[in-house]
Order: structure tokens, then sequence, then C-alpha cells
């Protein structure tokens, strides 16, 4: 399996000499489940895409792949209408991903190539482009095993699992772990000065509170489960632990989140993945530092942590 990487960072592109490194492109990797000559998978259409793109008009025509969108937000699809092999008649993309009830995966794509917001429309592109919509599930393609399941985010998103061969490679970002919404429940809360209270909500507080512990728990291990023995994971970690309290809610995580999952679901590699638009490349040394110093101190130097970084390619 070979997996590159084309766009690393989260929520909005950061060119500009503090990113050169890592890169300032948004989300989209390249899979490559057989390797070499096999089939084509492209996880997220960020502004990664275009590159991709171009590389691959560099390859030869003919070009055919099966792109799995995370979520719908404008940084994982922004890249699409400068994706120039979607232009080229002959070429053919299959794009799946998950969306809410009320709304067509198609039309959210084909939303930002409204004339008000870009010059050419979705139907104008000459490639064969079809749309698959998804929720938890599992699948083959072309010999390849897909699993979807669903993460912790604002919106609708799935995480993949692609598995050939007896090598895994998973996505799990746009996610932050499950919080139980009874923590910390106060019994002179504002709602209890206005309309009283007492003892009465404090004991259905915490009732609740324990009733859905074991529910929270039980959603954070799927995460930890569905990245199970990966040889790579591709994680989110936009935060540190000190930004993180300011953030909930927000469905990112923190590079500690990301060290959990790759020790309690003994990962073999772990790419920390959607870099907050304000880290720098120095900053990004410094996650991978903790990285390495957290693993040694829970003694687990077997696993290889590092920040995912534009045109990396790695092959297992």
């Amino acid at each position: 399996m070979i997996v590159r990487f084309w766009g690393v960072r989260g929520s909005i592109p950061t060119p500009g000499p503090s990113t050169v490194r890592y890169g300032g492109n948004t989300p989209c990797i390249e899979v490559l489940p057989k390797g070499e000559g096999g089939p084509l998978f492209i996880v997220d259409c960020g502004t990664g895409l275009r590159e991709l793109g171009l590389n691959l008009m560099g390859r030869g025509l003919p070009i055919s792949a099966n792109i799995f969108l995370s979520h719908t937000h404008w940084d994982h699809i922004h890249g699409f209408p400068f994706f120039i092999p979607a232009f080229i008649p002959g070429n053919k993309f299959v794009i799946h991903g998950p969306v809410n009830f009320n709304e067509r995966l198609e039309d959210i794509v084909s939303g930002q190539m409204k004339y008000s917001y870009f010059p050419v429309k979705l139907d104008h592109m000459a490639a064969d482009i079809k749309f698959v919509e998804l929720k938890e599930s599992s699948f083959e393609i072309e010999g390849v095993k897909v699993t979807t399941q669903y993460l912790n985010h604002p919106i609708l998103v799935l995480g993949y699992r692609f598995e050939y061969d007896g090598k895994v490679m998973v996505t799990e970002y746009d996610t932050e772990p499950y919080q139980n919404m009874f923590q910390g429940a106060q019994e002179d809360d504002m709602d209890d000065l206005l309309f009283g209270g007492g003892d009465d909500k404090a004991n259905i507080d915490q009732e609740a509170h324990d009733e859905a512990d074991p529910i929270v728990a039980e959603m954070n291990q799927r995460v930890i489960e569905f990245a199970r023995d990966a040889d790579l994971a591709v994680i989110d970690a936009q935060y540190t632990a000190a930004e993180y309290p300011s953030k909930i809610g927000w469905g990112h995580g923190t590079v500690d989140d990301a060290i959990r999952v790759a020790t309690q679901g003994n990962v073999k590699r772990m790419a920390l993945f959607h870099h907050d638009p304000t880290r720098s490349d120095d900053a990004l040394d410094q996650f991978e530092d903790h990285c390495a110093a957290e693993l040694l101190r829970l003694k687990r130097p077997d696993i290889v942590m590092f920040a995912a970084r534009e045109r990396l390619e790695i092959s297992f």
C-alpha cells in the first residue's frame, strides 16, 4: 500500500514562510491500496487536490479514481473545482461521502460551483462523475475492503478504514473525544436560581451523568478500535491540551488524544493531521518531539508518530 499526502492543513489554506516545510494546503490524501498500477483512492478534496491533479496528468490518461469525502465542510471540498482531471473526457470519478438527511451529496459539491462563486459549473466538467452517499457500512471496491464509521464533528463525518492483503490504512480526523454532557453539573446553576431545583435536580443530574458515562466510554472506545492494529492511521491533532478547553465542540482533537489512540489501538504508524492554520513548522516539530517523549514514557518506542507534511510518501 502506498499513501501520499497532498494537503495536511485544516480549516483554511495557509501559504507562507512559516508553513513551507509541512505545507499549507487543505486535506487531500492519495491512497494506492495495491501499489502503483492498482486502483486509485483519494481521501478529501481540499486544495491539495489541485497539486495531485497536476501530478496525475503527468502519469498519463485516462484517469479513474474513487474519491472519499470525510465530510462536506469547505476545507474538504474546495479543491475540487481546480481538479484538472475532472475536465478531461474519458476520465472517471466516483465521489463517496456522508450527507445530512435533507441534502444530496451532488448538490453540496456542485453548490460551491454556482456562478456566484465559480465561473465553471459541475455540469461543464467533461469527466464521468458519479456520487455515492455513504453511512456506516463495509463494502469492497476492486478487492479492497472499505469500512466507514461516524466520528464526532458538528456535521456528519466519516472515518475510513482501507484493508488489502493484510495491510490497513485508517483516517480519523475532524473529530474530537465524545464528552459526557452532564459532567460538572452544578445544583446552583442559573436554572436553579431562576426556577429552583435543589437536591432533586442534583440527584437527577448525577443519575444522568452515571447513565451517560459508559455510553461515552463506549463511543470513545469505538474510535480506538477503528484504528486497531493499523499500519498507518491519519489522526486529527489540531490542538494542544492547553488550547482544547476553549475549542470543545468544534470537532477537533489534541495531540494527546492522538497518542492515546495510537497506544491503546496498537497503531504501527500515526500521522498527526489537520494542522491548525496558526501552527508553524517549528511548532509542528515540537508536536513530534512531544510524541516521541510520551511514547518513550509509555514504553511504546515501537510506535512511530509524526506530523504529516505535503509530498510525504509512505509505503507498507
